[in-house]
């Protein structure tokens, strides 16, 4: 109650009061003048006239009431202006907050379903990773089943290789020598040097089977075809280019008293693969092979050489799939010359000597940094 007495604008209401009532007063006076006077206006009658004036008059205090509130308060002039827009903003302000509650609401239930689809999701991601957990059990009781039937598999085929080694002397087309006849070579040196292929033959088939029997033997009978070796003479005799013969077994040979190797030749044209000092093969190794040794690294090197040979034409051991042998001591003294180089390193591997068809592949191996 304090408040409002002390918020009222009491100055403007006594002088709407007073300003009012000498108005009244005014306009009561001037009816009354020209009532006496029995004046017309607008042609009517004394007594209208008085009474036009009077509510002239209360149209007058009305006007200046109105205006002298208009002057002094904004909520008059709001409310006598301004009610048609105030309603238009206020129903304009109604139907956005509709709409902002019907937005509201869409949006709780849209985050309501988006709550339960997260939870839907936190279950299955939890899912997903129970599965992957038993996923990776059983990977790696796999791995580990794998990997001991990997290592029973090689103890079968160590087993197996064994067995075949105690019951095989000698394997089937082992290369046991060779030679070379160049063309026009008369007829006595070719039978001299085929006498010689012969004798190298016996000498290697002692050395094998003696190094598979662990037992030193003094003869064991070798057997080769004439009629063939009649027939490869005449060819080497007429032949104009140079030929290649190679004396390889025949068959598996078990070790017994009865034992007698038969050995077949094999003959054909022999030309110069790799010139002498001419390179064989060459790769470069970056630093991703520094975590392999340089026996890895030699042994990657020299099967891609062998590779790379037996497609360039020369004829590899039967048996074996060899082309040449590198001997250990060059072997180590590669690998120790090797482990001495960080980084990247070339490879290079130069014909050591004219390398024909039949081999070997002697070569000579050098490294740039």
């Amino acid at each position: 109650m304090r408040a409002f007495l002390s918020g009222t604008n009491w100055l403007l209401i006594i002088s709407l009061i007073f300003g009012s009532a000498a108005l009244a007063v005014l306009g009561d006076s001037v009816g009354s003048k020209y009532g006496k006077k029995r004046i017309s206006l607008f042609g009517l009658r004394p007594k209208h006239t008085s009474r036009l004036i009077t509510a002239m008059t209360g149209a007058l205090i009305a006007v200046g009431v109105l205006s002298v509130m208009s002057i002094f308060s904004q909520d008059v002039r709001t409310a006598l202006f301004g009610m048609k827009l105030l309603r238009q903003q206020m129903y304009s302000l109604q139907f956005q907050l509709t709409q902002s509650e019907q937005n509201t609401t869409q949006m709780r239930v849209e985050l309501a379903e988006a709550a339960a689809s997260l939870d839907l999701t936190g279950f299955e991601l939890d899912s997903m990773r129970n599965d992957k957990f038993i996923l990776e059990q059983e990977k790696n009781e796999l791995e580990a089943s794998l990997k001991i039937m990997r290592e029973e598999s090689e103890q079968l085929k160590r087993e197996i290789n064994a067995l075949k080694s105690d019951a095989i002397a000698l394997n089937a087309n082992v290369l046991l020598g060779q030679t070379a006849f160049e063309a026009g070579t008369p007829r006595e040196e070719i039978i001299e040097g085929l006498n010689d292929l012969k004798q190298q033959v016996k000498l290697n088939v002692l050395a094998r089977i003696s190094n598979q029997s662990f037992t030193r033997l003094r003869d064991i009978p070798v057997e080769f075809d004439e009629s063939e070796e009649s027939a490869l003479i005449d060819s080497l005799v007429s032949s104009d280019m140079r030929q290649y013969v190679r004396a390889l077994s025949g068959a598996n040979y078990t070790l017994d008293e009865k034992m007698s190797i038969t050995i077949k030749l094999q003959s054909g044209t022999s030309i110069i693969i790799y010139p002498d000092a001419s390179p064989v093969y060459r790769k470069f190794f970056d630093a991703s092979t520094i975590n392999k040794t340089p026996e890895e690294i030699l042994h990657t090197f020299l099967r891609e050489l062998r590779n790379k040979a037996i497609s360039d034409g020369i004829l590899p051991e039967p048996a074996t799939n060899n082309v040449g042998t590198l001997d250990g001591e060059s072997f180590f003294a590669a690998v120790e010359e090797l482990g001495t180089i960080k980084g990247g390193v070339i490879i290079s591997a130069i014909a050591s000597d004219d390398i024909y068809t039949e081999g070997p592949v002697t070569i000579n191996i050098f490294f740039e940094e």
